[in-house]
């Protein structure tokens, strides 16, 4: 829909640059020509007039808050980069399109343009856009409670709210009360996340993305993986969101984590896990996991779970489900198994002696929760929910009735089996809120509070959301009518006061190594890699040894004096160095700030074609020690990639393991294969080679993601051999994960003390 905008265009434009006359600010003029009106008053596009592009780096705009406001001013930095893949720059007709989002319905608002330049230059222009009203209740006219406060310490400005009773839905407002951006697709729910910039949520089986900039699409539709719907949240996951599934099998207990652009990353169906825990414990779970019969009403005997929220733990690599009939249950993120449970004892889960085995026990003066939503985890790696104090609508007995809603903080100690009750916020039991609902941490003890059906002395219901700043004084708080629905069913902290969007990119290997015991003949470090795509490859090889420390200690046994050699896929010798600076690039080396430590060691700088690679690192006159070798990717932006791994050396054990490193970067997910192999290479001849082999992945922190013996007995086995690259032998180890931007160590063994493997790194997607 078209609304009547008027742009007002300032010619007040200052350049600012730290060189004077020569700058590519001042000898570029960009001109705000005029402006296309959004789908909504709260978004505008601006037309700029550019002499010239070519050196423009970014586009800033920042819209000033209005006299009294209390909110950080809103403001989003472009990549020229990023409005290129938008299609907002015409580089032939000299003009580039700048969405701007976040205005005042019904005001002037002023708008500050920041563009800045390849050599540091920029320069700034003002624009002032005047909108229309919007007129669609309940947001746009809060009942006042609180007005914000004046502090600086509440450390959120912007909040996304969930609404079920609008087709603008979900709603951003500011912290002083004032709508800020509404959905626009058309689409009522009250399902959705602010994720990678962008605002998700869904129509039927269909994850939709809606760009602050006014433009929608349609991500995924899940129809084929059996889903007929969704339900409550979207939750951020360990790489992606977490969405709240109805199957044609499930109600409420199935969950798929996926990436921004909806590819499903893991599945979980606590209905399986439940059940399968409970069979093994000896319990029959035909009376309490039940299956759908059609009906995903609220009242739907089959909703058995009716799970609301999920949340992932980092410290533990697990995820934490609200069940809302039952616990709130954690399970390990890639098994799936039980971890614990927490939950009202009175309910009837607690009668099944193979579910009350994995509760935790409450320390003196805590509350257990009951009727729980929106868990999640404080940055003190505690665990927060709402406790609405709802018993069970579907099993018996019902549990405990409270008839106020608290947020509650537990400490979680996984040794001692104890829930501890660290933090309450029960408003002096003032509001009762027995459904729906959300508390969320954003800053250390910074907190939003969004009772979704708050009771009213007549009966009625209303929405109130509230702040509470770290030193526990309530910031603002608000209300809004909620006769039907929920008009704020939960309400998440969002920040937009310094967004940036730069081009999404793929992620991409950019270093992978291998460290090994190097021994000689064909006992030596042996590493392959595939370059892929068009073009050349800047790549800098390194052989390590003298430098090699753990925990800041040098590692015993090094190889003293490595020397690396480069050959293509036919065996013809492409490069070879022993000591760095005696190789003839290491003016590349170093600008690449790759020059090693110790000048015993050795590098090199090629640039390579696509094609089949191998790297040996090996010892100077047959020396021996612990060795690393290392493949980085110094030239991002080429149309070539750097492929997968294979690094085939002697493992034995405590430091003489093989151990790769993966260097991921980018900005989308991927999947990782690593397989270890050993009786497929005594097949073929090495003899040496182990019969059984092991595998362990780790993340950046050192934490353990996965591990492997027998690649078929993985969670995820099928899908190790839908890769079409699942080892041959049974015996051999095998990890598929989902893996963002970052770095990830893989131990490769046998189960025999020593032997050859070979340990193979594929990016999968």
């Amino acid at each position: 829909m078209n609304l009547p905008f008027c742009v007002l265009l300032s010619l007040l434009v200052s350049g600012f640059s730290p060189v004077a006359s020569a700058s590519q600010a001042t000898s570029t003029t960009l001109t705000v020509a005029g402006m296309q009106a959004g789908p909504t008053p709260f978004i505008a596009k601006l037309t700029l007039d550019a002499s010239d592009s070519t050196n423009l780096e970014t586009i800033k705009f920042t819209i000033a808050p209005k006299p009294g406001s209390l909110t950080r001013a809103l403001s989003a930095t472009y990549s020229k980069a990023y409005l290129q893949t938008r299609g907002y720059v015409d580089a032939t007709a000299k003009r580039i399109i700048v969405p701007i989002f976040g205005l005042y319905a019904a005001y002037t608002n002023q708008v500050t343009l920041t563009y800045s330049f390849r050599d540091a230059s920029s320069k700034k222009a003002n624009a002032v856009i005047e909108t229309a009203a919007f007129d669609h209740p309940p947001f746009d006219n809060p009942n006042v409670i609180q007005a914000r406060t004046v502090t600086k310490q509440l450390s959120y400005d912007y909040i996304l709210v969930a609404n079920s009773n609008s087709t603008h839905s979900p709603t951003i407002i500011d912290t002083d009360g004032v709508v800020r951006w509404v959905g626009f697709d058309g689409v009522a729910n009250h399902y959705c996340a602010f994720f990678e910039n962008g605002v998700y949520h869904f129509q039927g089986t269909k994850l939709i993305r809606m760009e602050l900039d006014g433009q929608a699409r349609v991500v995924a539709d899940y129809a084929s993986e059996s889903a007929v719907g969704f339900s409550h949240n979207i939750d951020p996951g360990k790489y992606g969101m977490i969405l709240d599934v109805n199957t044609t099998a499930y109600v409420d207990s199935v969950h798929f984590e996926v990436d921004g652009n909806g590819r499903i990353l893991k599945k979980w169906n606590l209905a399986e896990i439940v059940r399968a825990a409970m069979i093994a414990g000896g319990d029959d779970p035909a009376g309490f996991v039940r299956k759908s019969n059609g009906d995903y009403g609220f009242a739907s005997p089959s909703d058995w779970a009716h799970d609301n929220a999920v949340t992932y733990r980092k410290s533990d690599d697990s995820i934490i489900i609200s069940s809302r009939e039952n616990f709130a249950i954690c399970v390990d993120y890639n098994t799936a198994a039980i971890k614990w449970i927490l939950g009202d004892t009175t309910k009837a889960w607690y009668r099944y002696p193979s579910l009350r085995k994995y509760a935790l026990t409450l320390s003196a003066g805590s509350v257990a929760p009951a009727g729980q939503h929106a868990v999640s985890i404080t940055q003190d790696d505690h665990l927060l929910l709402l406790d609405n104090g709802t018993p069970s609508a579907h099993h018996t007995p019902i549990g405990v009735r409270r008839l106020y809603a608290a947020g509650r903080k537990y400490k979680l100690d996984l040794d001692a089996r104890t829930a501890t009750e660290v933090w309450t916020f029960d408003n002096n039991k003032s509001v009762f809120s027995p459904f729906r609902s959300s508390i969320y941490e954003d800053a250390p003890f910074n907190y939003l509070v969004d009772y979704a059906v708050a009771r009213n002395p007549d009966g009625s219901t209303r929405a109130e959301i509230l702040g509470l700043s770290a030193s526990g004084q309530k910031v603002f708080d608000y209300s809004y009518p909620s006769p039907a629905g929920y008009v704020a069913y939960r309400s998440i902290p969002i920040h937009l006061e310094n967004l940036a969007f730069g081009p999404p990119t793929e992620v991409s290997l950019a270093n992978i190594s291998a460290r090994s015991e190097v021994r000689t003949g064909d006992n030596v470090g042996i590493a392959g890699f595939v370059v892929t795509g068009s073009g050349l490859k800047k790549l800098v090889f390194r052989g390590l040894g003298p430098s090699l420390k753990v925990n800041g200690e040098p590692v015993v046994g090094r190889l003293m004096n490595p020397e690396l050699e480069l050959f293509d896929n036919s065996g013809h010798r492409l490069q070879s160095n022993n000591n760095y600076k005696e190789g003839n690039a290491v003016g590349e080396i170093k600008n690449a700030g790759l020059a090693p430590s110790d000048d015993r060691e050795a590098a090199i700088f090629v640039e390579l074609a696509p094609g089949d690679y191998t790297v040996i690192l090996r010892g100077v006159d047959e020396t021996t020690g612990i060795g690393l070798v290392e493949i980085f990717d110094v030239s991002a932006s080429s149309d070539a990639k750097l492929a997968n791994l294979s690094a085939r050396a002697f493992s034995s054990t405590g430091d003489k393991v093989l151990i790769s490193g993966v260097i991921l970067r980018g900005e989308t997910s991927t999947r990782l294969l690593f397989r270890a192999l050993g009786p497929e290479l005594k097949a073929q001849g090495v003899l040496e080679a182990h019969d059984d082999t092991l595998l362990t992945l780790f993340n950046s922190e050192g934490a353990k993601i996965a591990a492997n013996d027998d690649w078929q007995l993985a969670h995820n086995a099928a899908e190790i051999e839908a890769t079409g690259i699942a080892p041959l032998d049974s015996r051999e180890a095998a990890i598929l994960a989902p893996a963002i931007s970052g770095t990830y160590t893989c131990v490769a063994r046998g189960k025999s003390d020593s032997g050859i493997v070979l340990l193979e790194a594929y990016q999968i997607d």
